[in-house]
């Protein structure tokens, strides 16, 4: 079948709108370029519309009740606590697992959901969820290398309101070590298909959305035009890298351009679980964190395990922090996360009917026989409760402006199908749009009875269900506007202009559109009958001390709480 090779740029998070805007106007000349010599169209996230679901949903071409991913964090099965979920927990062999057994080499740079590494027909650097300090390469010997030439993983930073100018140099010299490192691998090593991505064109909208937004609320007219133009200037900082990659890729490579979600307003977070405890079907113990006046103290002079590391980041001690943690281990959670109650320890578990746990909306039914309290029986009580919390969601107003929040109330064999249905969360809320939505790990306000208010996290933008999907190459139609394709299409779509075989246990289907016509006359697309596989590789060097790092580095993400 054809020879051309195959390069696929994520831009995380990168809304159609901004990228459609900024295409047409000259902005982004690069990925312009690419529309005018392909397409250009919107790429449908999975729901709930977030990172790891999405990027599930891309890597293995399955939707969420196939692969079992629907946050950064799943539940244990035996317990409350929450695991982080890695690479080689997910079902469905990954893309370039795929690509690797056909013999095609593969470069894989910063996808995320990725670590650990896994071995592949070429090399894999992962992306976010890896550790600090971890061997984050396949093949191993490729970390201390890159280390050599200044690669980072992850970023030194987080966002903090009174220190907007650091943050943004520390994104900024990230895309540029992503970017460099890209194309100088793309030069010195073999390659049949290749991907990176660019993280930070999410974050940015997350905590700088309001200064482009002029109509909202937190919108200052008067901030810096570095402020204002922080999107757009980071933006363009990828875009000239997308040049760069294309340049170097040569021209028998056909493009992809994606995002794993879009982005637009957020002004509220809502706290479910305090509505559900207004209505009686979740309880509080009476003293939810159990740990009395020395953690009142502790949080009071400042002691929270926020504040300490932030201060050790700042000082170049994160490796101290590590040390730290790993000597304390459990103990750690002596120190106050904040003023809000612990998730896992707040519950009265044994006389709990539901709970909310999850971004956008997401409730659980606390079901017997699969939570470890479960009280609720499946089957009519089970369903008579789902129905009835889907009724009253409907009705919950914003006492501030006097409307109704929830948008629809999806049950969740509505959304999916699959081996992990019955992990799926019972209930998922769009709320306004997804102005409004829930967190994991800020599940409670910090006063009982609230349940709508700023985020915590200081964002003001927050995902949206529509992506992009920019395409251009010798096998690809000329033709400027798409239709609307899910996430999960890419996978079977870069299968076929590979000439790979796609699984028929995928969802997802090929993007004949996207496709020149008269390579699908000559070419038809094959399937092949495979089941769904579960890596073998688990890492020996993910301890306590590792998911403890890749949840404190999710919570300042805003991802955890």
């Amino acid at each position: 079948m054809q020879n051309n090779k195959v390069v696929v740029i994520g831009i995380d998070g990168a809304p159609f709108e901004l990228i459609d805007k900024w295409a047409r106007s000259g902005d982004l000349p690069n990925i312009s370029r690419l529309i005018e010599r392909g397409g250009f169209g919107v790429l449908r996230s999975t729901i709930p519309v977030h990172s790891p679901t999405a990027w599930a949903s891309f890597i293995t071409g399955l939707n969420p009740g196939q692969h079992g991913v629907f946050d950064f964090a799943q539940r244990e099965a035996d317990g409350y606590e929450l695991r982080v979920v890695r690479a080689d927990q997910i079902p469905g062999k990954s893309l370039w697992r795929l690509l690797s057994d056909e013999k095609k080499r593969v470069a894989v740079i910063n996808v995320p959901m990725t670590y650990p590494p896994e071995p592949v027909n070429g090399f894999l650097l992962s992306g976010l969820g890896t550790p600090d300090y971890s061997i984050y390469s396949y093949p191993p010997e490729m970390t201390a290398e890159l280390n050599g030439a200044g690669y980072r993983v992850n970023k030194k930073f987080f966002f903090v309101p009174d220190r907007l100018d650091e943050w943004l140099q520390d994104i900024h010299e990230i895309t540029e070590i992503r970017g460099r490192t890209t194309v100088r691998l793309l030069q010195k090593e073999p390659w049949d298909f290749a991907m990176v991505v660019f993280r930070n064109s999410d974050e940015i909208c997350h905590f700088f959305w309001h200064h482009l937004d002029e109509t909202h609320p937190d919108h200052d007219p008067d901030a810096p035009p570095r402020y204002k133009n922080a999107i757009l200037d980071l933006y363009q900082h990828i875009d000239k890298w997308v040049g760069e990659i294309v340049a170097v890729a040569g021209e028998k490579t056909n493009f992809i351009v994606m995002s794993d979600h879009g982005a637009g307003p957020l002004y509220k977070d809502v706290f479910l679980n305090e509505w559900l405890i207004e209505k009686g079907w979740l309880i509080l113990k009476e003293t939810p964190t159990g740990r009395g006046s020395l953690e009142n103290l502790a949080r009071k002079t400042g002691l929270t395990r926020a504040n300490i590391s932030d201060r050790l980041t700042r000082m170049d001690l994160h490796r101290v922090e590590v040390v730290i943690k790993k000597l304390l281990g459990d103990r750690i959670k002596v120190l106050p996360r904040d003023e809000r109650p612990e998730f896992t320890s707040a519950i009265d578990w044994e006389h709990t009917s539901a709970y909310s746990m999850g971004y956008y909306g997401q409730i659980f039914i606390n079901l017997r026989g699969r939570e470890p309290l479960g009280i609720i029986e499946p089957g009519e009580e089970y369903e008579t409760l789902r129905d009835e919390i889907a009724r009253q969601m409907l009705e919950i107003v914003d006492t501030e402006d006097g409307r109704k929040v929830v948008d629809r109330v999806y049950k969740k064999e509505e959304l999916y199908h699959g081996e992990f249905l019955d992990d799926a969360p019972d209930l998922l809320a769009i709320m306004r749009n997804l102005t409004y939505i829930t967190r994991m790990g800020y599940e409670f306000a910090a006063e009982r009875g609230i349940f709508f208010r700023k985020p915590y996290t200081a964002e003001s933008g927050s995902h949206r269900l529509e992506g992009i999907l920019v395409a251009a190459g010798p096998d690809i139609a000329r033709q400027k506007e798409l239709p609307d394709f899910e996430i999960q299409d890419l996978t079977p779509t870069v299968l076929y202009l590979m000439g790979c075989s796609i699984p028929t246990y995928m969802d997802g289907r090929l993007i004949e559109p996207l496709v020149d016509p008269a390579l699908l006359r000559e070419f038809p697309k094959q399937y092949i009958d495979m089941e769904i596989e579960s890596r073998d590789d688990a890492p020996d060097t993910w301890d306590e001390v590792s998911e403890a790092e890749v949840k404190e580095r999710l919570k300042k993400l805003g991802y955890l709480g």
